[in-house]
C-alpha cells in the first residue's frame, strides 16, 4: 500500500514524464469532501528554471487560463505555486505529449503516417487560431511558446494545446531557450529574447509539421535558409517527396517573420490542403495509431488508475477531522525537509506504514494514534474516490440515496470522533454509516464512473459503424437493378427452395391491409429484410411476402433466417459460402526506411469485400511490423480487386485476409 506525496493542495499519483521544462504528473485535487478531480498536473522545475523569476512573469495570467475555452486547447483547472514551484493544472489528459509520440515512434521505427501528422498540425493551427480570436484586456491572446512537450495527444487521437498562461515565463527563460530539445521549435526572434509576436506561432507550427512528416527535427538555420532543406525532403512514411503544396506552406512558415502571416490564414490553407489533396485524417485513425504505439503503457496506465481508486487517502490529509483522544502535538514532518533538497517529490511513493511509525514515534499515546488514523483512513476513503465523480452534486445524490447520513457531513465530522474512541460501544454504534455501507457507496461510485467511460467510447466508436454501414448501403444501392413491378410479380411466384428454412409471422403484418390475412407456416416464406431495410425501402421483398389465402398462425412463433439476398453480409464460412479470390493486387510501395536497411516482412490485412468484388474497409490484423510495412500494406489491400464471394450462388459480401509480402 502506497500513500502519494502531498504538493500543496494535490496528491501527485504518478509522475509521468520530465523535460527540460519540469516534470508531469498525475495528480488529485484535494478539497473539504477529500479527492475532488484528478488533472494534469504541470510543474515549472526544469534544470537551470528560476521559479521566482518565472512565477512573477505568469502569476497574473490566470485570466488567459480562463479565457481559453477550446477543444483542442487543454481545460485550464489552476495556476500557483508551492514554496518556489510554479505550476499549471489541467483537466486530466489520458494520452502522451507530441515529444514522447515522436520519440517512441522513432525508436520503433514506425514513421507517423502522413495522415496523421496534417492531422495534427490542423488541430495545433485550430486551438491557436481559437486563441487568437480570443481577447483579455483587449488584447488577443498569443501563445509564443509551442513547443512538442506542451503538446498532447490523447488516446482518443485529440490534440490539445497546454501552456498559453505560463508561455511568457518559459520564453523568456535563458535555460529553457538554450535546450537542445526546445530550440528547433522557436523562432529566431524567441531566441533572441524578443517580445512574442502572431508570427512566432506560425515558426512553431511549420518546425512540427517538418518533423511530424519527415521524422526529422528542423536543423539550425542554413546559411541560405530552410528552401534547400524543403526541397531535398522526403515523406517518412512514404519515401516520396513533400508534396508541393506542403512545400510552398512551410518556406512561407520558416522563412523571415514579416512574410509568415498569421496562424488563422495558415489553418485556412493547410485545411484547404487536406481537401484538395484528398487526405482522410480521422480521430478514430490517430486514436489506433496510439494505441499500437503505447499498447503497453496504457494497458498499464488503466491498471494503476484502477489500483489508485482502491489506495487509502494519506494519513495527515484525512487527520484534519477531529479526534477526542488527547494527541501531543507532532513534530516537525521529515517528508518536508526531503522536498526542499531533492525537488518536487521521491522518485517512488513512500510506504503506509513506514510515513505512519514516523510519524508517531515522537507521540506519547501510539496505540490511540493508531487505533483513530485506522478508522479515519477508512471514513476517508468515500471522500477520496469523489475524484471518479461526474460531479460533486451528483454523487451527493447517489449518496444520500443509499445513506441518507451522507447528505450531511457535518453529522459525519461529529459522528466521526466517537467512532474513535476505544472500549465505548455506544459510541460506536452512533458512529454514522458502517464500512459495508461506505463500500455500496464506493462501488456505486465505480459504476457510475464505468458507466460513463463506456459511454464516451461507445459514442466514438458507434459513430465509425455508423460510417461503415453507410458505406455499405450506399454500396448495396449502387449495385442492385431496379426491377419493374413486373419483374416483382414474376418474383413472388416461385415456392422458395427446398434448403431454405420455413419462416413462420404474426398473423397480421403493418404493411398489407386488415382483411388480407398473412402467410402461415408451411406456404410461401416471406423473407425477412436485412437490418436497416423496410418495405418501403424494398418493394420486391414485400411483394414476394404477399400470401393468396392462409388462416393465421399463432403470434408467439419467432421468425427464422431468410433466403440470402445479394449484397447480403456473410460470415467466411458458412455453409453453401465460397470466400472471395484477389484478381488484381497492386504491387505495394516499398517503405523508404525498410528500403534503407534492407528489411522484409509479411502483414496480413483483413479485407470487406462487397458483392461486386470491391474493397470497402481493410484493417491490419497480427503483430505490427514496423518500419512503414503495415501502412504501406493497407494502401495496397484497399487497391485490390475481387472476385466476389458466393452464397448459394448469390453475390455477397464478405470478410477476407489476404496476405502482401515485402521483399527488398
Amino acid at each position: 500500500m502506497y500513500i502519494p506525496e502531498e504538493f500543496g493542495k494535490y496528491l501527485l499519483l504518478k509522475k509521468l514524464t520530465e523535460d527540460p521544462l519540469g516534470e508531469t504528473f498525475r495528480a488529485g485535487k484535494v478539497g473539504k469532501e477529500g479527492m475532488e478531480q484528478v488533472v494534469l498536473l504541470r510543474v515549472l522545475n526544469g534544470k537551470g528554471l528560476d521559479g521566482e523569476k518565472l512565477w512573477q512573469k505568469v502569476s497574473g495570467r490566470a485570466a488567459v487560463q480562463q479565457a481559453l475555452r477550446s477543444p483542442n486547447i487543454g481545460s485550464g483547472v489552476d495556476l500557483g505555486k508551492v514554496r518556489s514551484f510554479p505550476y499549471a493544472a489541467y483537466d486530466y489528459i489520458s494520452g502522451k505529449s507530441l515529444a514522447a509520440v515522436l520519440s517512441q515512434a522513432a525508436r520503433q521505427m514506425s514513421p507517423i503516417p502522413t495522415d496523421h501528422a496534417m492531422l495534427i498540425a490542423e488541430r495545433l493551427a485550430l486551438a491557436l487560431a481559437a486563441a487568437f480570436e480570443t481577447r483579455t484586456q483587449d488584447e488577443r491572446i498569443l501563445h509564443g511558446f509551442v513547443v512538442p512537450q506542451l503538446v498532447m495527444i490523447s488516446n482518443e487521437g485529440e490534440t490539445r494545446l497546454l501552456g498559453f498562461e505560463v508561455a511568457p515565463g518559459l520564453r523568456e527563460a535563458a535555460a529553457v531557450r538554450a535546450d537542445e530539445a526546445i530550440r528547433p521549435y522557436l523562432s529566431p526572434e524567441a531566441l533572441a529574447g524578443a517580445a512574442p509576436s502572431k508570427a512566432d506561432d506560425v515558426w512553431s507550427l511549420g518546425a512540427i509539421l517538418f518533423e511530424l512528416l519527415t521524422g526529422e527535427a528542423l536543423p539550425a538555420p542554413p546559411a541560405g535558409g530552410y528552401a534547400a532543406l524543403i526541397d531535398g525532403a522526403t515523406l517518412a512514411n512514404e519515401g516520396t517527396p513533400l508534396p508541393a503544396g506542403i512545400v510552398a506552406l512551410l518556406k512561407k512558415s520558416l522563412g523571415p517573420a514579416d512574410q509568415r502571416g498569421e496562424v488563422v490564414a495558415w489553418h485556412k490553407t493547410l485545411s484547404k490542403m487536406m481537401i484538395d489533396g484528398h487526405y482522410s485524417p480521422t480521430t478514430f485513425n490517430l486514436a489506433f495509431f496510439m494505441h499500437s504505439l503505447f499498447r503497453d503503457e496504457i494497458e498499464r496506465e488503466s491498471r494503476e488508475i484502477e489500483a489508485e481508486r482502491k489506495m487509502e487517502m494519506p494519513q495527515r490529509v484525512v487527520a484534519a477531522a477531529p479526534v477526542p483522544a488527547p494527541v501531543p502535538p507532532r513534530g516537525p514532518a521529515p517528508q518536508q525537509d526531503m522536498r526542499e533538497t531533492t525537488g518536487v517529490r521521491e522518485p517512488t511513493w513512500p510506504g503506509t506504514q513506514a510515513a505512519v511509525v514516523q510519524e508517531s514515534s515522537s507521540s506519547k499515546a501510539p496505540l490511540f494514534i493508531g487505533i483513530a488514523a485506522a478508522v479515519l483512513i477508512a471514513l476517508g476513503v468515500g471522500g477520496y474516490f469523489a475524484f471518479f465523480r461526474s460531479g460533486k452534486e451528483g454523487t451527493r445524490m447517489a449518496a444520500t440515496a443509499e445513506n441518507p447520513a451522507a447528505a450531511n457531513p457535518a453529522t459525519q465530522t461529529a459522528a466521526m470522533p466517537a467512532a474513535a474512541v476505544p472500549g465505548d460501544p455506544a459510541a460506536a454504534s452512533a458512529a454514522g454509516p458502517s464500512p459495508e455501507e461506505i463500500q455500496t457507496q464506493i462501488q456505486a461510485m465505480f459504476e457510475a464512473r464505468s458507466k460513463e467511460m463506456e459511454a464516451k467510447l461507445k459514442d466514438q466508436y458507434d459513430d465509425r459503424i455508423k460510417q461503415l454501414q453507410k458505406q455499405l448501403e450506399d454500396s448495396r444501392k449502387a449495385g442492385v437493378e431496379p426491377r419493374t413491378p413486373e419483374r416483382q410479380t414474376a418474383v413472388a411466384q416461385p415456392e422458395p427452395p427446398a434448403s431454405v428454412p420455413v419462416e413462420t409471422r404474426p398473423a397480421t403484418r403493418p404493411d398489407l391491409p386488415a382483411s388480407q390475412p398473412s402467410n402461415p407456416a408451411p406456404s410461401t416464406p416471406a423473407p425477412q429484410p436485412a437490418a436497416g431495410n423496410t418495405a418501403q425501402d424494398n418493394p420486391v421483398r414485400s411483394a414476394a411476402a404477399a400470401p393468396s389465402v392462409a388462416p393465421p398462425v399463432q403470434p408467439t412463433q419467432q421468425p427464422s433466417s431468410r433466403q440470402v439476398q445479394a449484397g447480403d453480409l456473410v460470415a467466411l464460412g458458412t455453409p453453401g459460402a465460397a470466400a472471395p479470390k484477389v484478381k488484381t493486387l497492386p504491387e505495394p510501395r516499398y517503405p523508404a526506411p525498410a528500403q534503407k536497411l534492407r528489411r522484409s516482412a509479411q502483414v496480413d490485412i483483413k479485407v470487406l469485400v462487397d458483392e461486386r468484388g470491391r474493397v470497402l474497409d481493410a484493417e491490419r490484423v497480427g503483430t505490427r511490423a514496423g518500419f512503414g510495412f503495415d501502412e504501406a500494406a493497407l494502401d495496397a489491400a484497399r487497391k485490390a480487386t475481387f472476385q466476389p464471394a458466393t452464397k448459394d450462388g448469390v453475390k455477397v459480401k464478405m470478410w477476407t485476409t489476404i496476405r502482401v509480402a515485402f521483399k527488398p
